[in-house]
């Protein structure tokens, strides 16, 4: 039989002309988010195996491909608990846990407030089928060291202004504060002890819907009384549109009894977007290089 002379099942060869596009389409992401001050970091594509799956990445760590250790033997194989036993080390399945690593070790070098861009490839073993592959690219920024609203409308103003230089239009940014999130699963009535464990379901709405999420919320034993409220919070009827930028526009789209302080948070950084934004007092390039003026669009 000959052998097959295709890509593992879940990844890509890229022809000079499509890789030509790729390394367009990143250099002008690079230079956007250079622009506003990101720059860029580079991190080993492998982690340590328990720093994968500290309970950082939800359901992603399920997902991580392992590596092996060096040198085991039948009685290491026969001895194992687990696959994870058997591992050391594994390949990144997001750019988070390698940048909580990356800060904790350098830390030191950075400045206090610390823009971080990284685009890389990362590895998932799902299982393929269309639009899902094993290894794909991410792109991540973020701002370290500033935990004001003033961070978010950064992160909002620079990507806004990328997905301009890309030409893309009717882009849709999502905004999620786990403060509105926990205030709306104790509304519902989930105990404290679970909303992080609701929260990994309800981040599955995209994949499995809404009567996916509710099923998996039931099947996971979850109080009736709460899992009913979600259910009917989540098939209201309503409009889909823009978020509105004022607070009594955001509450009538929340359930009562959310924290008036992420709801004013909210409201404000919608309306910095909106306005256009100006760099924080904080704000400094950390090279030495001086990055043109930039504007939010």
């Amino acid at each position: 039989m000959a052998t097959s002379v295709n890509p593992p099942r879940g990844m890509r060869d890229f022809l000079p002309a499509e890789k030509a596009r790729r390394e367009r389409v990143l250099a002008v992401i690079r230079d956007r988010y250079a622009a506003h001050g990101f720059d860029e970091i580079e991190t080993p594509v492998m982690e340590d195996s328990s720093r994968l799956h500290a309970g950082l990445g939800g359901d992603n760590e399920k997902l991580a491909f392992g590596v092996l250790k060096r040198g085991l033997t039948t009685e290491d194989l026969q001895g194992a608990e687990s696959a994870l036993d058997l591992a050391d080390l594994g390949l990144r399945f997001d750019l988070t846990v390698p940048l909580a690593r990356f800060y904790a070790s350098h830390r030191a070098e950075l400045p206090g407030v610390f823009r971080s861009v990284q685009v890389a490839p990362v590895w998932r073993a799902e299982r393929p089928q269309k639009g899902r592959y094993r290894q794909f690219v991410q792109c991540d920024i973020d701002i370290l060291g500033e935990a004001s609203a003033l961070a978010e409308v950064e992160l909002i103003a620079a990507t806004l202004d990328t997905l301009a230089a890309l030409g893309l239009e009717g882009c849709t940014i999502r905004i999620n504060d786990r403060r509105l999130l926990f205030g709306m699963l104790e509304v519902f009535g989930f105990a404290a002890t679970e909303h992080d464990s609701v929260l990994i379901t309800l981040d599955k709405l995209d994949k499995l819907g809404i009567e996916g999420v509710v099923a998996e919320l039931r099947e996971r034993g979850f109080t009736t009384g709460a899992v009913d409220a979600a259910e009917a919070f989540l098939t209201r009827p309503r409009t889909l549109q823009a978020m509105p930028f004022g607070e009594p526009a955001i509450r009538r789209e929340l359930p009562e009894g959310v924290p008036d302080e992420a709801v004013a948070s909210l409201a404000a950084i919608g309306a910095a977007v909106a306005a256009g934004v100006r760099r924080p007092s904080w704000w400094t390039p950390w090279t030495r290089r001086s990055p043109p003026s930039t504007r939010c669009r």
